[in-house]
């Protein structure tokens, strides 16, 4: 049961992509990626994916992301199966990393069906560049169902245990800016249990600086070398502030519920609402429940003051857009699954009424929050997709800047890198 159920959430996952996929067929190069493209184009791969990317320095991604433009003939469907593929294995290890934690089943299915399913990833799910924040979020799953399993006290330190942590650390650090919050957290996770001796605490101490190394160092090259709103933050640390709040107070619950509103009002209920979640998951977890569910909120927060610094140009419509909610429903959901798993206890055993009422509870919940992938799907793209395709491979006179999503490029351009690399 273990390991099984949590593998069939993972592929469970896929669902969107199968039913969908002649929706996702239509799909085609955008913005960033032509960007990337380019870059890649006049550099080289080796020098280009060295190079730091507007606020990022990620050159793990750029070569897992630009070796499979070569190796899939400039498909673009490949690259999103890679995409959602990844986003299965996430799924998977959230609910393996549950269950490790010792959450009951009924938080861990829920948990895992609304992360996997919830339209709210839309963007995140829909464009390959967005595989860079999926891939982080695999070496951070990762590195904590690590830590949980093989060192949950730390007594010895030794390069076989310690390395593993380390390059997860690493990996999400160099394939997405907020990739270095991984190593903070897990070097937070390396101080749990807090009884210890001295002796267990100078070795933590030691493990959580090396899990730490990478973000320093990757959070160094983008405050030296990359561009981005920490280059000029003076005066700017209210609208910072402002954006972060937003974006807590709102994700994921603002799209959860289906609110058509984004104002002071809602997001201060909707903040409420979370927060109070958050309290009494805490208040209500076990210890080995809670030594994870402290990680998540911190993994939360984290994001929180880096989208705040990041994006609070963008203005606060921004703040829930899909490209960011990936990270806030992986820490948000598996409190909302705890207070399902206590609601169902108050139903009696007798007759099955409890796993009876769980199951409904459930299938209920992920209905509503899944119902509308088709409408979406269509829509996005239609969007992203179609309209690409006939502007760059279609129409005759699209403009001389018409490359959608990227407007300081010359449409010639595009098109030269379209035929160069086969785009399609």
């Amino acid at each position: 049961m273990d390991r099984l159920l949590p593998l069939a959430g993972g592929l469970v996952a896929l669902a969107p992509l199968l039913i969908s996929r002649h929706d996702f067929a239509r799909l085609f190069w955008l913005g960033d990626e032509f960007d990337l493209i380019d870059q890649s184009d006049h550099l080289g791969l080796w020098r280009w994916i060295w190079v730091v990317f507007a606020e990022n320095f990620v050159p793990l991604f750029k070569l897992l992301w630009g070796g499979s433009v070569f190796l899939f003939h400039g498909s673009y469907l490949p690259m999103i199966v890679m995409l959602w593929l990844t986003h299965a294995v996430n799924t998977w290890l959230l609910g393996r990393l549950l269950r490790v934690h010792e959450f009951p089943w009924t938080a861990v299915i829920f948990a895992q069906l609304i992360f996997a399913l919830s339209p709210g990833n839309m963007e995140t799910l829909g464009w390959s560049v967005q595989w860079s924040a999926v891939l982080a979020t695999t070496f951070f799953l990762l590195a904590l169902d690590c830590h949980a399993r093989h060192q949950p006290h730390l007594r010895v330190i030794t390069l076989r245990g310690v390395l593993p942590l380390v390059g997860l650390c690493a990996g999400s650090a160099f394939c997405f800016a907020r990739g270095v919050l991984t190593g903070a957290v897990l070097g937070v996770a390396c101080f749990w249990p807090p009884e210890a001796t001295a002796t267990v605490w100078r070795r933590r101490l030691a493990t959580a600086g090396l899990c730490l190394l990478p973000a320093l160092v990757a959070g160094g090259l983008i405050a030296v070398f990359a561009s981005g709103n920490h280059k000029h933050l003076a005066g700017h640390l209210l609208d910072a502030s402002q954006f972060g709040l937003w974006y807590y107070c709102l994700s994921p619950l603002h799209r959860w519920l289906e609110m058509d509103t984004w104002g002071p009002h809602t997001t201060a209920s909707l903040g409420l609402l979370k927060l109070t979640l958050t309290v009494w998951g805490l208040k209500h977890a076990t210890a080995r429940q809670r030594a994870l569910l402290v990680l998540l909120v911190l993994y939360d927060l984290g994001n929180v003051v880096l989208l705040g610094v990041g994006r609070y140009h963008t203005g606060l419509s921004e703040a829930i857009n899909s490209r960011y909610q990936y990270g806030s429903i992986l820490s948000t959901i598996p409190f909302v699954g705890l207070w399902l798993s206590h609601l169902c206890r108050r139903f009696p055993v007798r007759l099955h009424l409890r796993p009876i009422a769980a199951t409904a509870i459930i299938a209920t919940a992920t209905w509503f929050v899944a119902r509308s992938w088709p409408d979406e799907i269509r829509s996005f793209c239609f969007g992203r997709g179609t309209e690409n395709r006939r502007i760059l491979l279609v129409e005759p006179n699209p403009g001389p800047y018409a490359v959608p999503g990227i407007p300081f490029m010359p449409t010639s351009r595009g098109k030269e890198l379209i035929k160069k690399y086969h785009l399609h």
